[in-house]
């Protein structure tokens, strides 16, 4: 069974009912931009963990750039049984060439520990690919497996995501979009929670801040206001006038436009 691992990273840290709300927002969030991109599939939740079952893998690059979410993978699905994970292991490594690396991580009870069970499997791949060589400092592959009690997940690679805190989780805030400085202001506070409220639109930038999750403005109350130009941050206004590129080098400001962009 072939499943999205979702992991996130500041919202374990809170509190139980804190974490609980994040949680439930960011599987919302992930539902919306799946059901956007037309991905079918299934979403469950353990703690630490978010998985989606799905055939498409779409998926991948879909949730990758959900805020809130620190890194993704695409894994196929079996029991705890140490053959029964080696087995899929040697399936999906497929002998590729160059050397390689197991690793290991459990949560739960097992027979085995992580090295243990890390070690096994990759016997069995030399088993299987005799040419191979082992190297656990700098491998040319990795297989990853996660053992969570009852189950267990076998992956390749840990792809990185956007990061920040599920979209929803702070205040509102209004935005002008008229050029991409507005843009990467409303996307960065996007990614520490807020949801943003556009006005003065320019329609160049318009559907790259609604696929990121930014709303037209609406009658509502605004905690902020948030603006892309520097010189704009003391101007007078109803509310706080937040500048979040104040800080950033033009070097930065281009790289993380690559991403919004990308």
């Amino acid at each position: 069974m072939s499943v999205v691992i979702v992991r996130y990273g500041e919202l374990a840290l809170k509190s139980h009912s804190i974490r609980r709300f994040f949680t439930k927002q960011l599987i919302s969030n992930i539902q919306d931009a799946m059901m956007r991109d037309g991905i079918e599939g299934m979403i469950e939740e353990e703690r630490g963990r978010i998985y989606v079952q799905t055939g498409d893998r779409r998926a991948l690059s879909t949730i990758s750039r959900v805020f809130g979410i620190v890194s993704v993978s695409w894994a196929e699905e079996t029991d705890a049984d140490k053959d029964h994970i080696s087995e899929l292991a040697v399936e999906i490594f497929d002998c590729r060439k160059g050397s390689f690396a197991v690793r290991a991580t459990r949560t739960g009870n097992h027979e085995y520990t992580s090295q243990e069970l890390a070690a096994y499997v990759g016997e069995k791949i030399l088993d299987r690919c005799p040419d191979l060589k082992v190297n656990l400092k700098n491998p040319e592959n990795e297989v990853h497996i996660e053992v969570r009690n009852n189950r267990a997940f076998v992956f390749s690679e840990k792809i990185r995501a956007v990061g920040g805190m599920p979209m929803g989780t702070q205040g509102d805030i209004r935005a002008p979009l008229r050029d991409e400085r507005d843009l990467l202001a409303v996307w960065l506070m996007l990614k520490r929670g807020c949801r943003a409220y556009l006005y003065d639109v320019n329609e160049e930038f318009l559907k790259t801040a609604i696929y990121w999750g930014a709303l037209p403005a609406g009658k509502k109350k605004y905690l902020a206001e948030v603006t892309g130009h520097d010189d704009e941050c003391l101007k007078r206004s109803d509310i706080p006038v937040f500048c979040p590129l104040i800080g950033l080098t033009d070097k930065e400001i281009e790289e993380r436009l690559k991403v919004i962009f990308s």
